[in-house]
């Protein structure tokens, strides 16, 4: 077996109706004034009178910023490092989806960190060298896995592409995962959200970094989507299928975090750069035309995942088996509804030369199953056209 390290380092408080505790929690890490990041949307929303009230139950002071929107830049993660400079906060609260807990871990890291978030991105001129302040997350969808990496990710407003920062002391100090706030999401958000995490826990299987421990991780995540994303989908008020797909995504997370992503994430986070595609449907989207130029690489387990998704391999060789993952993904894209055509998407042929040398760009294709070149990137995006 090769060496491996597994990283992981936030304390998960899964449990339902949790939001009514956030102030037990903050309260029993010792902390006494909090600050608030999350969406306008939010505010409008019984979850944010629900964070407010067991906060000052518990005797914690707070202040807040509703202007996070989806798919953050750099200038709104530094605004929103300045507000929490000026409001001296003991922790950061982040609720909301992805966009909302990238964006506080980079206003977290700035607390402790000179300069912008600009200077942090991967390639920039500075690095993360240490903790920055405490963050606690609280997902309100589940599908990105935020709440406990170490990573956020962010648009460049210098050169309008997504880019990453990167470290293990950006994972959040704890995540509260409460099932509750998923109910009654939308089905367009259910099939983005669910997509994502999908996407999220097949990479991470399949990377050529992956260990055993991440493979388990990813291996629930799949299995746990492949059960519970259609009853999430049909009925946004089904309970188990929120808390097991709620499950599915921190997995998902730890999974990729320590297993490692590929080619489906370089080839959507260039078009979120480039077409302003949103993270989970680029994902969703792209996820089955790059398994298919990644079967080779590990037939085998694409077809365990295959089997993980509730196909059956029985009688079949290796590389049939491996299809069955292909039919399984499509089956779910099907039902979910989720866009088929990267057109539909806003993405342009003049736009595929930038998202292609964004793609070869990304730091972990390196890890994808198969090596890809350009020529193979250009055939993934007119295959999907």
């Amino acid at each position: 077996m090769k060496d491996f390290i597994f990283r992981t380092k936030t304390k998960v408080l899964f449990r339902e109706n949790g939001i009514d505790t956030i102030g037990e929690i903050v309260a029993g890490f010792g902390f006494r004034k909090a600050f608030i990041v999350s969406g306008e949307d939010l505010d409008q929303l019984p979850i944010m009178g629900r964070l407010e009230i067991s906060l000052a139950n518990a005797g914690i002071i707070y202040e807040k910023d509703l202007s996070i929107n989806s798919e953050p830049d750099t200038a709104m993660a530094d605004a929103l490092a300045n507000a929490v400079r000026e409001s001296y906060p003991d922790v950061i609260i982040a609720a909301g989806g992805g966009s909302v807990m990238d964006a506080a871990k980079a206003a977290a890291i700035l607390q402790t960190h000179e300069g912008s978030c600009t200077d942090y991105l991967f390639g920039g001129s500075r690095s993360v060298t240490g903790p920055g302040m405490p963050l606690i997350c609280i997902p309100t969808t589940c599908g990105s896995g935020s709440e406990v990496t170490g990573a956020s990710v962010l648009t460049d407003n210098s050169t309008q592409k997504k880019a990453s920062i990167s470290s293990d002391y950006m994972m959040p100090l704890a995540a509260l995962i409460d099932p509750q706030l998923h109910v009654s999401l939308p089905a367009d958000v259910t099939a983005a959200t669910g997509m994502d995490t999908l996407t999220h826990a097949i990479e991470a299987f399949v990377s050529k970094n992956s260990n055993p421990f991440s493979d388990a991780m990813a291996a629930m995540s799949i299995s746990l989507v492949g059960a519970y994303l259609r009853r999430a989908f049909d009925d946004p008020n089904d309970i188990t299928a929120r808390s097991n797909m709620a499950a599915a995504s921190t997995l998902g997370a730890i999974a990729f975090m320590n297993g490692g992503l590929g080619a489906v994430h370089g080839i959507s986070q260039a078009m979120g750069g480039v077409a302003h595609v949103t993270h989970g449907i680029g994902n969703a989207v792209m996820l089955p035309h790059v398994m298919k130029v990644n079967l080779p690489g590990n037939p085998e387990k694409f077809a365990e995942i295959g089997r993980l998704l509730g196909e059956s391999t029985d009688g079949l060789g290796t590389d049939d088996a491996a299809r069955t993952a292909l039919n399984a993904v499509d089956k779910l894209i099907e039902y979910t509804g989720i866009p088929r055509q990267i057109s539909d998407l806003g993405v342009t042929k003049d736009m595929f030369p930038k998202i292609i040398a964004e793609t070869m760009a990304y730091r972990m294709l390196a890890i994808n199953p198969v090596e890809l070149t350009e020529n193979d990137i250009e055939k993934i995006l007119n295959e999907c056209y």
